[in-house]
């Protein structure tokens, strides 16, 4: 594993490929905008402990975090894209598009498969926090219904904790909070 220090010093990152995301939105420009090509060659970062940590080198047990990651990488992004779905028609509502902007934006889909059209995973944060050996990671996505703000799904393992706006993704208190609950 290959990581280094982001421009401003703050996290640890790594350009890696995660199959599972291959052919969804390429959202991997600047804070997951139109990457230019019509879909993802899976290429994401991996963001070690994006808030709350010093800039020392990864220690090992660290590195067993990412490695986890990328071991279970096809389960996760599966439990990654069920929870999106179940989410979406809340999120639909939320954000309550008329019939012709949610044509556009947040159409009705019928299948986990119908989200390639409308999102693209752009980066994975690996917290530093850890529940029963297991990590929280936090999978940040460009998607169709809000160019600003994103989605970000936080997970602590296969387990979906909270799915919402990109920062949902990157926030050390949200991992946090799970993680102290019972």
């Amino acid at each position: 594993m290959n990581f280094n220090l982001d421009d401003h010093g703050f996290c640890w990152v790594m350009k890696t490929a995660l199959p599972s995301w291959k052919g969804y939105l390429d959202c991997s420009g600047g804070y997951g905008s139109d990457g230019g090509s019509p879909v993802s060659d899976g290429s994401v970062d991996i963001v070690f402990a994006p808030e709350g940590r010093d800039n020392c080198p990864l220690t090992e047990r660290e590195r067993a975090l990412v490695s986890w990651l990328i071991d279970n990488e096809q389960a996760v992004s599966e439990a990654v894209k069920s929870a999106i779905f179940a989410a979406y028609p809340a999120l639909q509502e939320s954000y309550g598009y008329n019939e012709s902007e949610a044509a556009k934006y947040m159409p009705r889909i019928s299948s986990v498969s119908d989200l390639r059209q409308l999102i693209g995973l752009y980066a994975v944060n690996v917290h530093q926090v850890v529940k029963n050996d297991l990590p929280y990671l936090g999978f940040e996505f460009g998607c169709a219904w809000d160019e600003e703000h994103g989605l970000g799904v936080l997970m602590h393992g296969m387990r979906a904790v909270e799915v919402g706006e990109g920062d949902t993704a990157i926030l050390l208190w949200m991992a946090e909070q799970d993680a102290a609950a019972s």
